[in-house]
């Protein structure tokens, strides 16, 4: 969608033992928010690179939902496929309403 991102994010985890701790930076274990964060940093940097007329800027937080089971994975994974389907019924699609979308 050229307004948003959906993405299955897997996490691995350690079970129910807690992660080992130390100086280990190399081995360095990242939770969602982490992840997130670094994604939005360095594509908006690449993206205002490359599109100098406008400023791009992600939103300050984003929505979340621990995926349970098989069957719960893809039916999202469908609606990820199928979402950009919807973009001509979009409220922010240009083509729609006159809405310009700065990319």
């Amino acid at each position: 969608m050229p307004n948003h991102v959906h993405c299955i994010i897997h996490i691995v985890g350690n079970g129910l033992k807690p992660f080992p701790t130390g100086n280990n930076r190399s081995a360095k274990n990242l939770g969602l928010p982490e992840i997130i964060r670094g994604f939005k940093t360095f594509s908006s940097r690449r993206i205002n690179e490359i599109a100098t007329e406008h400023s791009f800027r992600w939103q300050k937080s984003y929505y979340e939902r621990v995926v349970r089971d098989e069957n719960e994975l893809h039916l999202i994974s469908q609606y990820i496929s199928n979402n950009p389907l919807s973009w001509e019924l979009d409220k922010n699609n240009s083509d729609v309403n006159g809405n310009e979308l700065f990319v």
